[in-house]
């Protein structure tokens, strides 16, 4: 399989997903993503012309006409995780506005059939409501006639300074797939050993507390806190110890632990670029996974 894969981006937030799979030579042909700060971000750094349509740049995923949506290989989407985080009090599919935004994933799925989907979500979707949250999606899935593999990742293991376990899940279409009923399982990419610390993130040795000479390599998990934001987690904002010193974390230095270039633009507000990053997924990870991903589709695939 030579052409270049294409994929759509799902609750795309500033385009972490499509930052990554086009470093890897991919082509993104359909975004959605409904929160107005972020469609501004994600068009600020992307382009692509498609972005001019507003039927492939759309807002409500529920508002799509799923079948005019391009034809695409990977469906890629970090769906709405805080029904199912600790600090979004877990609310799971219960949740009207965001938990059942998993079931517009389904219905992509049954009408488009794209070689693979690539999902992204909290860690904690996996034990959420004894379990039941998960085995949902396990079985909708496979009833659609895919593989379904995943595995918690930390950005950390990738080379960023910040732990954010996540769930990746991966899966592929059976009848793409040669040989996909002997199970041929997808094998997740190994982790490499951390190079960028928090102190080369602030240029500044950075200690566990005040008047420490212990450095804390890996920082706090960028979360939504801070603001406005219904999730009461400050660690964002409280800051670092920079040599000595209290230093507040600023979306400069977010962008890094993130794996996002420095020269990424984000027009908002600092207080809306941080509540973008602590919303994002962890680029390095992406890329790692995708890339073994087109090598499955480029080995596999009929």
């Amino acid at each position: 399989m030579n052409k270049k894969l294409k994929f759509i981006d799902l609750f795309a937030g500033i385009g972490g997903f499509h930052l990554a799979l086009k470093s890897l030579d991919m082509e993104c042909v359909f975004t959605s993503e409904i929160d107005t700060h972020a469609r501004k971000t994600y068009a600020a750094n992307f382009k692509d012309k498609y972005l001019d349509h507003p039927d492939l740049f759309a807002g409500d995923i529920w508002k799509v006409d799923y079948k005019k949506i391009p034809d695409f290989d990977i469906l890629c989407g970090g769906f709405p995780c805080q029904p199912f985080s600790q600090a979004g009090h877990k609310k799971g599919f219960k949740d009207n506005k965001d938990g059942n935004l998993f079931f517009s994933i389904e219905q992509i799925l049954k009408n488009k059939k794209p070689k693979a989907f690539f999902l992204e979500n909290v860690r904690h979707l996996k034990n959420h409501d004894n379990g039941n949250t998960f085995k949902i999606i396990y079985s909708t899935l496979q009833k659609l006639g895919y593989s379904f593999d995943y595995k918690i990742i930390k950005a950390s293991e990738f080379g960023l300074p910040q732990h954010r376990p996540r769930i990746y899940m991966v899966g592929f279409y059976k009848p793409y797939i040669k040989d996909m009923y002997k199970e041929l399982a997808f094998t997740f990419p190994r982790e490499i050993p951390l190079k960028k610390t928090m102190s080369d993130i602030f240029k500044g040795r950075v200690t566990k507390e005040l008047n420490s000479k212990e450095e804390r390599k890996v920082g706090f998990t960028l979360r939504v806190g801070g603001g406005r934001s219904p999730i009461n987690d400050r660690r964002n904002w409280d800051g670092y110890i920079v040599n000595n010193k209290v230093v507040r974390i600023d979306s400069k230095k977010g962008l890094e632990m993130m794996g996002f270039p420095k020269s990424y633009k984000m027009p908002v507000t600092e207080n809306q670029a941080m509540k973008q990053l602590g919303n994002s997924v962890a680029v390095n990870v992406v890329k790692a996974v995708g890339k073994e991903i087109r090598y499955y589709l480029e080995t596999y695939s009929n």
